[in-house]
């Protein structure tokens, strides 16, 4: 039986304070195995054994049979029963402390999710914030490790080192920083409520963090970090309870004040970034004025305005990759359709394309490009189809610069965007009619005709003169 303040072996002793830290202690406080522990009069001697669930005596006040004088469970001094041998007594243990314990990190993470209080109980409050703290390490540290590997894919995507080391990092320090938040508060609230913490902030601090095995949930995929959140957080102030000995109410209040707040926190981001992308989308479609009458999605239209920029400037880009940038409003997910969220570029996807310094993507892209014969018609990211080769800023107002095909099947509605605006084409039943309609005002100026609807949707180019499909005959009316 050791003091839950500095672990000082309290067998022999009357109640009261502990002799090495001064923290009182009751024997009816303890747990033990049944038949464990002698329970002896304190006048007498006569011993007794605690045969209850928890190992105390039944009752638990009564005439001692020896002496005859009246004694309780508090009064009596407690001894380890003999038969024990080497054995604890007690039933309640910090499987953490018990170095030479096989799989002790699995057995703290079952008592911290199955048994938080008394796992706390058995935690002695002194000298106790530093095994917490490495226990507590390795839990976010096993849980980054799926942080790692994502970082690991991306690495192997194309995305740099950049994203290995941020998402590493952030895997491991945000749950540290959000622990030591979380103490802090919780310790704070308590003071508030002014409920009892003799043992100070660190005992609230072991409290968290011997129960933050349960983080581990964040290593399954899909709801796994949200998973580990709310366990962590359910059981936590059964664990701060039994740490202070405070009233349950306060110790629920205060421990879950700061989670609600993250949660919060968390939404109320979510709220102010979506109410910034409305306000950036409605403000775009009024800034390009060019884009009205058409279904051009919000995302597409800096790509588009930056496209006819650069030919109405006599600088048109070889690659449409070319508009990315990190000091350009054209953003990856302007190629994003429903078979790639992030399209291929090469080598690249295109976010990794985005991330790169001007200097890298234009040598990556000067690569791909090298192998392009010197009559490209058009070729395609995604859902865009780049037709603006060869076009000048004094040619035909109607011809098409770039096509923002359908993001999901069953759309009707293509957006074809020209030098003088943009308009929009059904492409279940107009769609080649509108290519054979663009191809004559093409040849009329001298361009290389568009391959066809079917062939711009299936594969992405470059496409040349030679995929060119035959210009159909003007209608009648049609000069």
């Amino acid at each position: 039986m050791k003091c839950p303040g500095c672990e000082y072996e309290l067998w022999n002793l009357k109640a009261g304070p502990c002799p090495e830290c001064g923290r009182p202690f009751k024997p009816s406080e303890f747990e033990f195995l049944a038949n464990a522990v002698r329970f002896c009069c304190p006048h007498c001697d006569q011993d007794y054994y605690g045969t209850s669930e928890r190992g105390q005596l039944e009752p638990d006040a009564f005439a001692c049979i020896r002496c005859g004088n009246h004694v309780t469970t508090d009064n009596m001094i407690l001894r380890p029963a003999e038969a024990l041998g080497g054995r604890e007594a007690t039933r309640a243990t910090n499987p953490w402390f018990e170095t030479k314990r096989k799989r002790r990190w699995f057995a703290t993470i079952g008592a911290g999710l199955g048994m938080p209080g008394r796992l706390l109980e058995a935690t002695p409050a002194i000298g106790g914030t530093g095994p917490a703290f490495g226990y507590a390490a390795i839990n976010f540290t096993m849980a980054g490790a799926l942080g790692l590997v994502l970082a690991m894919l991306l690495l192997f995507a194309g995305g740099g080192a950049g994203p290995l080391v941020f998402i590493t990092i952030a895997s491991v320090l945000i749950p540290f920083a959000y622990l030591f938040f979380w103490t802090l508060l919780t310790h704070g609230l308590l003071k508030l409520f002014k409920q009892p913490t003799p043992d100070g902030l660190g005992r609230t601090f072991q409290a968290l963090a011997f129960t933050s095995g349960v983080w581990l949930f964040g290593l399954m995929l899909c709801m796994g970090w949200p998973l580990g959140f709310i366990a962590w957080s359910a059981c936590a102030p059964i664990a701060v309870r039994s740490a202070h000995k405070c009233r349950t109410s306060a110790a629920v209040v205060a421990t879950l004040v700061p989670p609600v707040l993250v949660v919060l926190s968390i939404f109320a981001l979510y709220i102010i970034s979506m109410v910034g992308v409305f306000t950036s989308a409605t403000s775009t479609m009024t800034n390009y004025g060019w884009t009205s009458g058409t279904r051009l999605e919000w995302e597409v239209i800096p790509l588009a305005n930056e496209l006819r920029s650069a030919v109405m400037a006599g600088n048109p880009p070889l690659h449409g990759a070319s508009l990315l940038g990190q000091n350009s409003p054209v953003f990856f997910n302007a190629f994003s359709d429903a078979n790639a969220i992030d399209p291929l570029i090469g080598q690249y996807t295109a976010s990794a394309l985005d991330a790169m310094s001007n200097h890298q993507r234009t040598s990556e892209l000067a690569a791909i490009t090298a192998g392009w014969p010197a009559d490209v018609t058009a070729h395609r990211i995604g859902r865009i189809v780049f037709t603006h080769h060869g076009i000048t800023p004094g040619s035909d107002p109607g011809l098409w610069l770039m096509i923002e095909l359908p993001i999901a099947p069953g759309d009707d509605f293509a957006d074809a965007v020209h030098l003088s605006g943009a308009s929009m084409f059904n492409v279940r039943h107009g769609a080649q009619q509108a290519i054979d309609q663009q191809n004559l005002l093409r040849v009329a100026e001298g361009l290389p005709p568009l391959p066809s609807y079917q062939t711009l949707t299936t594969t992405t180019g470059p496409w040349t003169v030679a995929n060119g499909a035959p210009v159909a005959p003007a209608p009648p009316g049609v000069p």
